[in-house]
Parts: C-alpha cells; structure tokens; sequence
C-alpha cells in the first residue's frame, strides 16, 4: 500500500541529484578539512581510550595497535585519505566531493562515539 498517490515526474531525482552535487562541491575544500580534523580526533581519542581501559572495537586495527602501537592506526587512515585522494582524481568531477563525504560522516560520528565513551567514564 502506498502512503501517498503523488508520483514524481520523470527527471525530479535527477534535479535533486544534481542540486545536491552542486552544493557538495561548494563545500568540498571544507569536507577535506573536516577528513584530516576526524582523522586526528580519531587518533586520538582511540589513543586515550586505550590508555583508560576500553577497547578498540574493530578486530583487525586493534590487531595492528597491538603489533605495531597507535601509529598503525594513523598510518591506516593516512592510508585510507591517499588512497580516497587517488579515487578522487579518477571520478568525474561532479561527483568528486562524494568521496571525502564518505570518509568525513563515519570518522565524525566514530569521534562522537569515542568523545561520548571518555565522557561516561
């Protein structure tokens, strides 16, 4: 059963779409910004949170953590933002923008994850 009869005319999703890009790319130099910032934050906070008794919740960077300490888990992400930096260079340029998106919304809310667990403690 459908909750509404309206349709949307052909095109509408790709306006939308589009519209959406266009704002992303207005703001692609801050999305990087905010990449490096959750990056560090992450860093960090994992950092603390190891020294406070919790534990790093991802099986494969704790195993690199206990091999190799927390500078596995920066070279990891470093890793990961020149490899996302490569990606970028190689999709069509409306969509650029996408990729530090994709990296800035999961380091954030791991860093809200992390700050609010230091906070409970």
């Amino acid at each position: 059963m459908w909750l509404s009869d309206r349709t949307v005319r052909h095109g509408t999703i790709d306006r939308w779409g589009r519209r959406a890009l266009d704002m992303l790319a207005d703001l692609e130099r801050e999305l990087w910004v905010v990449v490096a910032v959750a990056l560090l934050a992450d860093v960090y906070l994992t950092q603390l949170g190891l020294q406070y008794g919790l534990r790093e919740g991802n099986p494969l960077v704790r195993h690199l953590i206990g091999q190799f300490g927390i500078g596995a888990l920066a070279a990891l992400k470093f890793g990961v933002v020149g490899l996302a930096g490569a990606v970028r260079e190689l999709v069509p340029a409306r969509q650029a923008p996408t990729i530090p998106l994709g990296l800035a919304v999961p380091w954030v809310v791991a860093v809200c994850i992390n700050g609010t667990l230091l906070l409970g403690r």
